[in-house]
């Protein structure tokens, strides 16, 4: 099996997969004589990165697995961040793009102006020349319109409803301001509590509440718990790894053993928190 070097447009996952093979082994075989998680096997040899926790797994378990295959783990590492600066330079690139359309729309500015000043002209000529007045302005229909009585507004409680009900359809009702937080409780616990307890060495990444994801590598017999109000989402490098359960229940997780899973709403379907909490 040649490195790297010898194979400088090669991607990392797919030279990692060919040293694997050549050796005649499956990946969970590799990944137990190598001692790297079978998650993070995974996740290299399928070019997923980016859902590796932290940047120190990545070079860690890089040059762990690569050493087991015979490859220069310095060489790989090399690779693996000239791959990484390259892509981030394609996404940079397209910038470029919409500032050459500014330019354009910048050079057409001279012939939009005058065109946007005769349109109206036109329209307010051709009325004139049919005979017929031109449409009022907008500010003039806001100031034609009949201000409702003042007592309307500050009717009380069932009187107030009413005047809802009789409006004309099309018309949105007045309603109060509220400020979610407010109505909520100071002190009230959250909604839900997610607690994972490790069976295994394996990561996870989770976002509560539609905040940035985090994650964490647990080992066996380790447990961390999140809170949340609405819900969360989370990836699993190693299903069969750990214990998850949401407000004391256990959750079923599905999958293959020791198969990555991505994006895990909880709770599913929407479903309530459990009676008490």
């Amino acid at each position: 099996m040649g490195d790297p070097e010898s194979n400088p447009t090669i991607a990392i996952g797919q030279l990692l997969q060919d040293a694997r093979t050549a050796k005649g082994l499956t990946i969970e075989a590799a990944a137990a004589a190598s001692k790297v998680p079978l998650s993070f096997v995974r996740l290299m040899e399928q070019e997923q990165f980016h859902l590796i926790p932290d940047l120190l797994y990545i070079i860690r378990f890089l040059g762990e697995y690569a050493v087991f295959l015979g490859l220069d783990p310095k060489q790989v590492e090399a690779q693996w961040k000239d791959q990484e600066h390259s892509a981030r330079m394609s996404e940079l690139s397209h910038p470029v793009s919409s500032i050459g359309q500014q330019i354009d729309l910048r050079r057409l500015l001279p012939f939009l102006l005058p065109a946007a000043v005769a349109i109206p002209l036109i329209f307010i000529g051709l009325s004139l020349f049919s005979g017929r007045p031109p449409a009022p302005s907008l500010e003039s229909q806001q100031t034609a319109e009949p201000t409702p009585e003042a007592g309307t507004a500050t009717l009380p409680g069932p009187q107030s409803v009413a005047v809802d009900a009789g409006q004309p359809e099309g018309v949105n009702p007045v309603r109060p301001l509220t400020d979610p937080a407010a109505q909520r409780p100071q002190g009230q616990p959250s909604r839900y509590t997610l607690k994972a307890e490790a069976k295994q060495e394996t990561w996870l990444a989770v976002a509560a509440d539609g905040a940035p994801r985090k994650g964490v590598l647990l080992y066996p017999g380790q447990t961390v718990q999140w809170s949340a109000d609405r819900g969360f989402v989370v990836t699993i490098g190693n299903s069969d790894g750990v214990a998850l359960s949401l407000n004391g229940r256990p959750i079923l997780l599905k999958g293959a053993r020791g198969q990555v899973i991505q994006n895990l709403a909880l709770p599913e379907n929407g479903e309530p928190p459990l009676a008490g909490q």
